[in-house]
């Protein structure tokens, strides 16, 4: 905390270092536009090497980019603390629950996991490894120490790290397993977080069934690339959105209406959950003190395992 404001960092990583300042967080914050980041920029709320940055400074790769985000009047945060599924000297990982942010915004503060973590873990400095959506549950690693944190970028960077992801979606998926191959970018129109396949960064994913009804199927999903939503913007376009997803079931009027807070049980009622049926179900990377193979699993929480008992389907030996 400095003052009245709340530093976020922005670790670079090797495919960023040399952008502007100005693009750089363009990709890196959901939600805004480039125009909108220069606005920060422009009113001293972003800084590099320690002083405001320009919009027209070149980021390097392990630099660290801080935005003053201003503190809120918020509600206290949904959780006290969160489960710790994995720890070492090096590495802590959480099961982040549906409904909570990966870290701060200029909209939320407290209801972050980075919030919620230095409240249960004071004094120790975690980063974030990696992020997931809000409504998004399961494994979210964080590093205690530079070194390990360096290996983080490293290993994300080189594709070394490896996630399976749990998803209920609508009505029966059609293969036993499948690889989609198709590009995911940013799409034109009203909701600016929105993507789409056909444009953009080339995205991968391959989907298992484990079970499936007339109603709805329960899916294991490897992600072989990062694309932003990559996984549920695949499933959309396959015509199997996952259940509960606002932003990518039909053109998005959920999404819409959540923003202006108008969403009602009816809403939710035919979006099949309250919140998107997507859990980070385990992740594999190697230990940075020694490089030996590591393996987090976090066990979906209550409200996905609710879901998948009323819809009929069973987790079977997989969780």
């Amino acid at each position: 905390m400095t003052g009245a404001f709340v530093e976020v960092p922005f670790r670079v990583q090797l495919e960023h270092g040399g952008l502007r300042v100005d693009a750089f967080l363009a990709q890196r914050l959901r939600g805004y536009s480039r125009a909108e980041v220069q606005r920060l920029i422009g009113a001293g709320r972003v800084l590099l090497r320690g002083r405001p940055a320009k919009a027209s400074q070149r980021v390097a790769k392990d630099e660290t980019v801080l935005i003053r985000y201003p503190s809120l009047n918020e509600p206290p945060p949904l959780h006290d603390a969160l489960r710790v599924v994995y720890e070492d000297e090096e590495l802590l990982a959480v099961l982040k629950p549906g409904g909570v942010l990966s870290h701060p915004t200029d909209r939320v503060l407290r209801n972050t996991v980075t919030a919620i973590l230095a409240a249960q873990f004071p004094g120790q400095r975690l980063r974030l490894g990696h992020r997931l959506d809000r409504e998004t549950s399961g494994v979210l690693l964080l590093s205690k120490t530079p070194e390990a944190a360096a290996s983080l970028v490293d290993q994300f960077t080189r594709r070394r790290v490896s996630k399976e992801y749990l998803a209920l979606v609508l009505g029966r998926f059609p293969e036993r397993r499948t690889l989609i191959e198709a590009p995911v970018g940013r799409e034109d129109g009203e909701i600016k977080v929105r993507q789409a396949v056909g444009r953009g960064q080339s995205a991968a994913t391959e989907f298992e069934r484990l079970d499936a009804n007339e109603k709805a199927s329960l899916l294991l999903a490897r992600p072989r690339t990062g694309r932003l939503h990559q996984i549920r913007v695949h499933l959309a376009s396959l015509g199997h959105p996952v259940l509960g997803d606002k932003l990518y079931t039909g053109k998005g009027e959920a999404y819409l209406k959540a923003v202006r807070k108008e969403l009602t049980e009816d809403d939710l009622r035919a979006l099949g959950a309250p919140r998107q049926m997507l859990h980070a179900w385990r992740i594999r990377l190697f230990r940075p003190r020694d490089g030996k193979p590591l393996e987090v699993c976090a066990p979906p929480p209550a409200d996905f395992l609710d879901c998948l008992a009323s819809l009929g389907l069973r987790a079977r030996a997989l969780i």
